[in-house]
């Protein structure tokens, strides 16, 4: 499960388990290097379970900082993990323009430099999350000496510049000039939502066996069980229902009204939810139109109640991949 910023969070990771299979591990969203010796637990407080049922989960860390990545390396050691990311892909202009997530693949001595750090707290369980690069595709490519010079234990490729955000094509072509270069571990991460997306994949590059679901899996929670049977059968047998999504959204409403404070914390998380979980729901347009201008939860429940009692039926997933 890739990190998505205020959606698989621990209750999204603890709930998913609950009611669906296929992953194996989690990373969660980042955490943030801080000054100072001393990490406030509550900066940790979404990666203080080592896991979630059979799905391991691996804390990320965004910075530029080695002395303060060592830190934090130290204090998740402290909480009892022995593997830690660090993103080196997030595009957004104002995380990037401080040379942190995209913008620390840029500078190659500052990368070289977490990577000191990293590698040195964590020998065998440091690993880097990035992208292709910038505004082109190329600065990853120029980057391959320099991380086959450490011991990293995986690195996570999304195939999208940062420019792109989430947007367009992913550039497949880019991704297999780099890939076989590395030392460590490759694991792909990118527009996989659906079972054809990974069939199409597997045929681009039989030799990955590390996938990555992020946007996917929240548009699709059966999507990662349904990968696991094609793989077992060759076919694509989907056992989804709408009786399932139910609990499981039920569960997961109830969770977020137990733990966030206020309507406007509560609706906010769910429309998040809801901007991926439409795609999987017939009609779901209309259905996230309404979820989206709601105002007060009981307008929520009587929204989605009524699609799940009514018209509610699965639809497919739209492929991405060609």
């Amino acid at each position: 499960m890739a990190p998505l910023r205020g959606v698989t969070v621990a209750t999204f990771r603890d709930v998913f388990v609950r009611h669906f299979g296929g992953l194996d591990r989690a990373l969660a969203p980042f955490v943030p290097t801080v000054t100072g010796e001393r990490i406030k637990p509550a900066l940790l407080k979404d990666v203080a379970m080592l896991s979630h049922g059979t799905m391991r989960v691996v804390p990320q860390v965004i910075g530029k900082d080695p002395a303060q990545l060592a830190t934090m390396i130290h204090a998740l050691r402290g909480i009892g993990h022995a593997q830690v990311n660090l993103n080196v892909g997030c595009p957004w202009k104002f995380v990037a323009k401080k040379g942190r997530g995209a913008g620390l693949l840029a500078d190659a001595d500052s990368l070289r430099r977490m990577l000191d750090a990293g590698c040195a707290a964590l020998p065998e369980g440091f690993s880097v999350k990035v992208r292709l690069g910038l505004a082109d595709t190329d600065l990853l490519a120029q980057r391959i000496d320099l991380l086959n010079g450490y011991p990293l234990s995986e690195v996570i490729i999304h195939p999208r510049t940062a420019a792109q955000m989430y947007e367009g094509e992913v550039h497949l072509a880019a991704f297999a000039a780099v890939y076989g270069l590395l030392r460590a571990p490759v694991t792909y991460n990118g527009d996989l939502y659906t079972v054809v997306d990974f069939a199409a994949l597997r045929q681009h590059f039989p030799d990955i066996s590390r996938w990555m679901l992020g946007r996917g899996v929240v548009a699709d929670p059966f999507l990662p069980s349904a990968i696991r049977a094609w793989e077992i059968s060759g076919a694509a047998a989907d056992s989804a229902t709408v009786e399932a999504l139910k609990a499981f959204h039920d569960d997961l409403y109830a969770r977020c009204t137990e733990e966030l404070f206020g309507p406007a914390s509560i609706l906010g998380r769910m429309k998040e939810i809801w901007g991926y979980l439409h795609e999987r729901c017939e009609g779901g347009t209309e259905l996230l139109r309404k979820i989206q201008r709601c105002h007060r939860t009981d307008d929520f429940e009587r929204i989605v109640a009524g699609w799940f009692a009514g018209t509610g039926r699965l639809a497919a997933v739209r492929p991405r991949i060609a």
